[in-house]
């Protein structure tokens, strides 16, 4: 792709040099080379087109698996959205097809997943203001904002903090663009300083570029012709607004205005002065919160690290563990790495808190599964094992060890003499290896693009088939096993 743009590039280049030569056999051999790159460019896209939508197994097919799957997602919280990074910690519950997608590759989708339709109308009004103020003050630099906007829409380009920083920087630049022609432009026009010519505008006066340029527009066209002539020519009132931003003005002009009514309602109030104190603070506040939490993150990395290294000892690695899980109680990970050094309830305290943070980390509720387990709850573990699946079904790595998980319960509980017991959760298991079965099947059916190579597995085959005849109540090969095992 690299090199096709590349060429692309010297291509239009050496198209330029022929044109701008003067003879009529380069600009004619100029004129045969565009149009048999416009035809090798059309073939080109059309080749990717056909690609990316293959049958079922394209990128393109995905994104709208993934569109989709965002929607009914939004769907569930459509005003306020379902806070951030809903996507990545979700599309694992709801995704319809085994893809790897930690992006939505719609930046729109991922505002409304986040924040709603209230965070979608938030960012409509800014950008409706900002592509206002550079289509008058700086239309050079309209078509690359229009780039970052409408790619980033249907990619993941607002995703990364670069993206914003240059719509900012360019929305910035075009505001600097209109405070210079303000301050250029002369004073308003009133009955005392009113002359027979009619005044000149800071619009018809200045004629400010999209590099900060400024140059005088009386010697470019006469002010003071009256309209009244101006109607038998070609120009009209009409022309000069372009249809296509009639409704972007109006919807500019009803924030603008709701815009000037808070503005007035609070600004005699405050003074001046306490505006300039109340926003240092609350940007102190921002700052010194944001300070704050990368230390203790920062810091809670560092104890999660030491507690890592095979040298430590046992109680070293706990006290390096529970500094870490007090630090960050939201991560995972140092959430079950200090469960797996308590006693039974207390790491069942420990995992259960960390749903409180992440209610959809299906990595917890395998943990709560191994945990049920060891205390010999056979009911409960299917449960867990239940939600972890439900949560990340597309896995066959987290399938094959409910299986496993499921078997190891049966077989402790027929050791203890618990047959009853064993046969439900054995039951539990068989419907667990049925769903696994039946979604493996359809996989595999409809040639789905299986990015994250889910397939039944022979291992899980082997643990289902035991499962069905414990639950059938055929327990003699697993009191053989059992009696091996002690």
């Amino acid at each position: 792709m690299a090199g096709a743009w590349a060429a692309a590039l010297l291509g239009t280049l050496l198209l330029c040099r022929l044109w701008h030569s003067g003879a009529r056999k380069c600009r004619a051999a100029a004129m045969a080379a565009l149009v048999l790159a416009c035809i090798a460019a059309a073939l080109m896209a059309a080749a990717s087109t056909a690609d990316r939508f293959a049958a079922g197994v394209g990128t393109g097919t995905s994104r709208l698996r993934m569109w989709r799957d965002a929607l009914r997602l939004w769907n569930e919280a459509a005003w306020l959205g379902h806070g951030g990074d809903t996507w990545r910690t979700m599309f694992r519950a709801i995704q319809s097809s085994p893809y790897v997608g930690g992006e939505v590759h719609s930046g729109l989708l991922d505002l409304a997943l986040d924040t709603g339709l209230l965070g979608i109308a938030l960012l409509a009004g800014w950008m409706l203001l900002t592509l206002r103020s550079i289509r008058c003050f700086a239309p050079r630099l309209l078509p690359p904002v229009l780039v970052f906007v409408l790619h980033g829409a249907v990619d993941f380009d607002w995703s990364f903090a670069l993206a914003w920083m240059l719509v900012t920087w360019l929305a910035a630049w075009a505001a600097a663009l209109k405070a210079e022609a303000d301050f250029m432009s002369p004073p308003p026009f009133t009955k005392h300083n009113s002359t027979e010519a009619s005044p000149v505008s800071a619009a018809d006066r200045i004629q400010v570029s999209a590099y900060g340029g400024a140059v005088d527009a009386t010697v470019l066209k006469p002010v003071n012709q009256p309209y009244s002539s101006l109607r038998g020519s070609s120009w009209s009132p009409k022309r000069s607004t372009a249809p296509a931003f009639v409704y972007v003005d109006v919807c500019v002009r009803a924030c603008s205005c709701i815009y000037t009514c808070i503005y007035t309602a609070f600004s005699h109030r405050i003074s001046g002065e306490s505006k300039r104190y109340a926003l240092l603070l609350l940007l102190a506040c921002w700052l010194g919160g944001t300070v704050c939490m990368t230390a203790l993150h920062t810091w809670a990395e560092l104890e999660y690290r030491q507690a890592r290294e095979e040298w430590v000892s046992k109680e070293t690695r706990y006290e390096h563990l529970r500094a870490a899980y007090r630090l960050n109680p939201a991560r995972t990970d140092v959430a079950i790495a200090l469960a797996r050094t308590l006693p039974h309830q207390a790491a069942a305290a420990v995992l259960l808190n960390g749903l409180s943070y992440a209610p959809h980390n299906f990595e917890l509720y395998s943990e709560l599964g191994r945990l049920a387990f060891l205390a010999g709850n056979g009911y409960q573990a299917g449960q867990y094992w239940t939600e972890a699946i439900a949560l990340n079904r597309y896995d066959h790595q987290t399938q094959s060890a409910a299986l496993y998980w499921m078997e190891q319960t049966a077989v402790r509980e027929v050791r203890q003499g618990r047959i009853e017991q064993a046969g439900q959760t054995a039951a539990i298991g068989v419907q667990i290896y049925d769903r696994y079965q039946k979604l493996a099947v359809q996989v595999k059916a409809e040639h789905m693009r299986n990015d994250r190579r889910f397939l039944l597995q022979a291992s899980a085959v082997t643990t289902g088939e035991n499962l069905r005849r414990m639950a059938a109540g055929s327990f003699g090969r697993l009191l053989d096993l059992a009696n091996k095992l002690k």
